[in-house]
C-alpha cells in the first residue's frame, strides 16, 4: 500500500508539523504583544477634569505608554513619514486626550489656532517624535 509503511518518516512529519505550528503561534503572540499600543492596556479615557492642555503634558503622559515597537518605529522613521501612524497612535491620542470630545485648549496648544482633531494629533505625534530624537 502507498504511504502506509512504518519507516518512522510519518512520525517525523507529525513532530515537524507540531513544532512548526508552535513556532507560528509564538511569533503571532509576540508580534501582537509588540504592536498593541500601550494605551489599549489603559481602559479608561481621561475625563475632562484630567485632560492635559498642552502638547508637552501629552508627550510626558504618552511616552511611557507607547510600545517598544512604536518607539523603534518612530526612531527610524523620517518626520515626513509619520502620517502612517494616523490610525494607530493618532487614534489613541484623539480618544485618550479628548480631541474629539472638546479639548479645545490642547487643540490650540498643538496647532496654535482652532484646527481639526486629526491635525492636532499629527502635531502631537511630531512632538513625540521630537522627544524620542533628543
Amino acid at each position: 500500500m502507498l504511504g502506509l509503511e512504518n519507516d518512522g518518516s510519518m512520525s517525523y512529519r507529525v513532530k515537524f508539523a507540531c513544532s512548526s505550528l508552535l513556532v507560528l503561534i509564538a511569533v503571532f503572540l509576540t508580534t501582537t504583544w509588540l504592536t498593541t499600543p500601550g494605551t489599549k492596556t489603559d481602559p479608561f479615557l481621561l475625563s475632562q477634569e484630567n485632560w492635559p492642555v498642552t502638547v508637552e503634558e501629552v508627550v510626558r503622559d504618552l511616552l511611557p505608554r507607547i510600545t517598544p515597537y512604536d518607539k523603534l518605529n518612530m526612531m527610524f522613521r523620517k518626520k515626513d513619514h509619520l502620517g502612517s501612524m494616523h490610525f494607530g497612535l493618532g487614534l489613541s491620542i484623539r480618544n485618550r486626550y479628548g480631541l474629539w470630545r472638546g479639548n479645545e485648549k490642547l487643540i490650540l496648544s498643538a496647532c496654535g489656532f482652532p484646527c481639526h482633531p486629526d491635525e492636532a494629533s499629527e502635531k502631537i505625534i511630531e512632538a513625540v517624535w521630537q522627544a524620542l530624537h533628543k
